[in-house]
């Protein structure tokens, strides 16, 4: 348990950072289009940021939802077949989504360090590295793969 209890406090921070971007995107979107009808100011940046909040939002929810129990489930297929083949179920699903968020890390890992050794930019209305896009990949992946090996290591049945 102390796994989980571990790995809380950092999914917390992340649910917020997710809420927090969504809502500043929801923010964003409405002021852009109240001030472009009206006339008053034209923000040509405003797309792009809303582009990047959504990605950071993205991956920094699914961590918080995966470890809240809150992704799709096929419990149609877990409540047809016995109690001992549902557990069953559910640890070979943790064990395979831990495996595919584990090598997914490792590619999101590959492409930022190669980005950054890069120096490669981005150019749009604004101008930034390109790897500062790629760390909300690394830090989703890194958490999944945590949460996965965290309910692997507890032998956790619940799906």
């Amino acid at each position: 348990m102390s796994q989980a209890r571990g790995l809380t406090p950092v999914m917390k921070a992340c649910g917020a950072i997710s809420a927090s971007g969504l809502a500043l995107l929801s923010v964003l979107v409405v002021a852009d289009v109240f001030l472009r009808n009206t006339g008053l100011v034209r923000w040509p940046w405003i797309n792009e940021l809303t582009e990047y909040l959504l990605t950071i939002s993205t991956f920094t929810g699914a961590p918080w939802v995966l470890h809240h129990h809150g992704h799709v489930n096929v419990d149609v297929l877990l409540r047809s077949v016995s109690e001992a083949k549902a557990r069953w179920l559910v640890r070979a699903s943790n064990l395979v989504g831990g495996a595919i968020s584990a090598i997914l890390l490792v590619v999101a890992v590959r492409v930022t360090l190669d980005s950054h050794a890069l120096g490669s930019l981005v150019f749009k209305n604004l101008i930034f590295p390109e790897w500062y896009l790629m760390t909300p990949m690394v830090l989703c992946f890194g958490l999944c793969t945590a949460e996965f090996l965290a309910r692997i290591l507890r032998r956790e049945v619940r799906p």
